[in-house]
């Protein structure tokens, strides 16, 4: 009996070497992934905080008040439905669901302004990605505008 040698061809050593090279890569891409888009929507959500801040800022200096107390009052003040009114910002449609502001998880915005007493400050917050938060919008996950 001949071997035959020069054949050409992987042997299977190989191809499991291959196969478990190629798994491993796989499990460490499909286990970041997840972690990534977290990260994404939490920046993307700071940033648009810092974007309805600019705007009710906007708002003050032109009213010398804060908007109203609600967010869908926050939202009408900020883009009034009159095309000839002042606009302090242009939505997204991701970015409202019906008259709420929303995050990039589709939660709605807290706007919180302590009316005539205090005309100095507002809370601005988010529940961020379980859509949970304690009266006051101060859970480990919410993203707000007085914690930076």
């Amino acid at each position: 009996m001949t071997l035959q040698t020069g054949e050409k061809g992987f042997t299977l050593m190989e191809l499991l070497v291959v196969t478990g090279i190629i798994i491993v890569i796989a499990a460490t891409i499909l286990t970041v992934i997840p972690g990534l888009r977290e990260k994404t929507q939490k920046k993307a959500t700071k940033a648009f905080i810092n974007r309805l801040e600019i705007a009710i800022e906007q708002y003050y200096n032109d009213n010398r008040s804060y908007p109203p107390t609600t967010i869908k009052e926050l939202k009408k003040a900020l883009q009034p439905p009159d095309s000839t009114a002042k606009q302090y910002i242009e939505f997204d449609g991701n970015e409202v669901n019906g008259n709420d502001i929303v995050d990039y998880w589709g939660n709605p915005f807290v706007y919180a302004n302590p009316g005539a007493q205090n005309t100095g400050s507002y809370d601005l917050y988010t529940t961020g990605p379980d859509g949970i938060t304690s009266s006051s919008g101060s859970d480990a996950d919410d993203i707000n505008n007085w914690s930076r």
